[in-house]
């Protein structure tokens, strides 16, 4: 019909075709889902505190009720933490997948709200399809210990659950380290699609079981994980842990993330590394060899109060030199006080 219109008439329609193309592209883009990832550093000493933050933003407007899928990997490319958090608040009921109840247990699946060290501990699931189709789900759990180091993930459930189901699962024994740090620890339930390294994202919010770790004739006493809740602004999500100074892996870790909100799948990811700031030297000197002990002591004594140029200067006692802090060129007290304080101190090499 448009070949019968005078040439005007014609010229007019497909520049107003040309502009509700373009408004409707703009649109899509303002629409577009952004998940920022971010770590408060890039460099960590072993054992120091690490927080991972972020937020969603769909178009400019900040999602306040979205899921955040976060996989940890260390420099062996294991999985070390494995979270669901929120942009805010929860998303609203129905969840497509949704974990009824997830309890600490023994190994008939009984509840059981502590455990030994050296003993084990279970864990028991019920997992609801609130959908009218099947869907593919696995859940990993990752544990945290008192002191916010990570302590294990494992997979309690992977399959299918049929539209309309609910499904259990139980896994028993978890071995519980002769060394575990006593006191509240934390296990999280992560409903998920598939792993976040692998563009997987959480069906739901994760479920959260607090129990106990105590010495054999301890007495004990419970806490209700809802006393682990934490606060976030509008739009952002975040979570800490930390590396353990007597064992932690040194190296680089990767951080993954996935979101899936309003039809809309995002990632990102960001890498951390870490190191064991103080360890100068090895079986030969120069190489550092995972532990801060007294040949590391030795050496930033010997050459303390040195620049280069002078007898006793050795750039390897200049800690607070261009790898950790700022470039001093120089051995004072700020390097020997890096190297006490880190004596005792040992790291796991890749």
């Amino acid at each position: 019909m448009i070949l019968w219109l005078p040439m005007k008439i014609k010229a007019a329609l497909i520049l107003l075709t040309l502009i509700l193309s373009l408004c409707l592209f703009n649109a899509r883009a303002a629409q577009s889902l952004i998940l920022n990832l971010n770590t408060d550093k890039t460099l960590y000493d072993l054992g120091e505190r690490i927080t991972i933050s972020g937020s969603l933003i769909l178009g400019e407007t900040p999602v306040t009720d979205g899921l955040v899928a976060i996989e940890v990997k260390n420099p062996r490319n294991e999985s070390i933490i494995l979270r669901t958090l929120t942009s805010g608040t929860e998303p609203p009921k129905p969840w497509i997948i949704e974990i009824l109840d997830f309890i600490p247990c023994d190994s008939l699946g009984n509840p059981k709200t502590s455990f030994t060290r050296g003993g084990n501990a279970g864990f028991k699931i019920t997992i609801k399809n609130n959908a009218l189709s099947d869907y593919y789900v696995i859940v990993p759990v990752y544990i945290q210990y008192s002191d916010n180091t990570p302590f294990t993930t494992f997979e309690i459930y992977e399959g299918i659950v049929e539209a309309g189901k609910n499904v259990s699962a139980l896994v028993w024994p978890i071995p519980i380290p002769d060394t575990a740090p006593l006191g509240t620890t934390y296990a999280y339930a992560n409903p998920f699609n598939g792993y976040p390294a692998n563009n997987g994202y959480a069906y739901s919010p994760e479920k959260v079981a607090a129990f106990q770790i105590t010495l054999p004739t301890a007495s004990t006493s419970t806490l209700s994980a809802n006393e682990l809740a934490s606060t976030t602004s509008v739009g952002t999500y975040n979570t800490t842990f930390q590396t353990s100074p007597y064992g932690g892996m040194i190296g680089n870790y990767t951080v993954h993330a996935a979101s899936h909100y309003s039809y809309y799948l995002i990632t990102n990811q960001t890498t951390f590394t870490v190191r064991l700031i103080g360890d100068i030297t090895g079986s030969i000197y120069g190489v550092p060899d995972g532990k801060v002990d007294v040949k590391d002591v030795s050496l930033v004594a010997r050459a303390y109060g040195s620049k280069p140029g002078q007898p006793n200067w050795n750039p390897l006692a200049d800690i607070t030199g261009a790898e950790y802090l700022v470039p001093d060129g120089k051995v004072d007290v700020r390097d020997v006080s890096l190297v006490a304080k880190s004596f005792g101190k040992y790291g796991t090499l890749p």
